[in-house]
């Protein structure tokens, strides 16, 4: 449970970094600027900018930046204590879920890893996108170690709901999807391309250009941030698709919400309803106001957070009926 609440602080301060601008705001890893915090005197600011000229240092950016890296290093750590207690815990009782553990420390790692590689290849999209996916993949898979480990979600008997589970599985990978359409948005610049509902102002239909939008280019070497290597078509064509998969995506949890209050009967999946009917009406009303308001850092930052509540609430209800249909 620490390690939830940690890492939901994580993406939060992710989320909160990227949008600040702040992702080059220490051009180094794991340091910033050669110290293991944001340097603070003026020789430690002299010596750091003497090593990285073309890094103007911005106190203002870097903090977010290195909190940032604090808060996950911690995580890692907690993995590391998991899955060592797991394994200690495997020799003498038998449902320990040590596989889940030794995962979750693999995921952990592969974060990290993707934390470097935002920094020392300049926010090249690719390595971004993925670092916000693997973010959200560490935080469901602590959350669904939770979930094994507690005595609440057995089965119910509900043979109705559990027949609910295909369109579960399909609600959680479109969600997954429309994540990456967010991350890849984000990633490159593409999230105030457009200031029109529903989709983006006139003329979006005759400036698309998917092939660019969704090229993966090769690394030049150069800076990523703000996305020089792409044309405003392009960026329309990221957040249009963004756009569109945020309705197709809302209307379809709109539908498995229904199909889960009128065939709950009064079970625990009429609160699965609610939470993710809420979800959802949360979230439509952050995206609509991020358009209006022209993406206000609290309101984005927030619209990240609730994505990741909603793929919690999903990935929980398609584990739940899972137990369903064992039973």
């Amino acid at each position: 449970m620490i390690s939830v609440l940690i890492t939901a602080t994580v993406v939060a301060l992710g989320a909160w970094t990227r949008l600040e601008d702040a992702g080059l705001g220490c051009p180094d890893w794991p340091t910033c600027y050669g110290s293991i915090t944001v340097p603070l005197s003026p020789q430690a600011i002299e010596q750091g900018q003497a090593l990285y000229p073309d890094s103007p240092f911005s106190a203002e950016k870097a903090w977010p930046e290195m909190i940032h890296r604090h808060f996950a290093k911690t995580i890692g750590l907690l993995c590391i204590f998991m899955a060592g207690i797991a394994l200690w815990a495997a020799r003498r009782e038998k449902d320990i879920p040590v596989r889940h553990a030794v995962l979750l420390l693999f995921m952990v790692c592969l974060q990290g890893a993707f934390g470097a590689w935002t920094v020392t290849m300049k926010l090249f999209p690719p390595v971004v996108t993925g670092h916000l996916l693997f973010g959200f993949a560490t935080f469901t898979t602590i959350v669904l170690l939770v979930v094994r480990l507690s005595p609440f979600l057995k089965s119910s008997g509900n043979v109705a709901v559990a027949a609910l589970r295909p369109l579960a599985v399909l609600s959680l990978l479109v969600l997954v999807l429309q994540i990456a359409l967010g991350g890849w948005t984000a990633s490159n610049y593409a999230a105030t391309v457009c200031t029109a509902l529903p989709v983006c102002q006139d003329g979006w239909m005759q400036m698309l250009n998917v092939r660019d939008a969704f090229a993966i280019h090769t690394y030049a070497g150069t800076s990523y941030e703000f996305a020089p290597h792409l044309a405003p078509d392009a960026k329309i064509t990221i957040h249009a698709a963004h756009r569109i998969g945020a309705w197709t995506t809302a209307a379809l949890l709109a539908v498995m919400t229904l199909l889960l209050w009128f065939r709950a009967a009064g079970t625990r999946y009429r609160r699965f309803a609610l939470f993710l009917g809420a979800g959802l009406l949360i979230q439509v009303v952050l995206g609509v106001s991020n358009v209006i308001f022209n993406l206000p850092l609290a309101v984005a930052v927030t619209h990240n957070v609730v994505a990741l509540l909603l793929l919690q609430v999903l990935a929980t209800l398609v584990y739940s009926l899972g137990q369903e249909k064992k039973s």
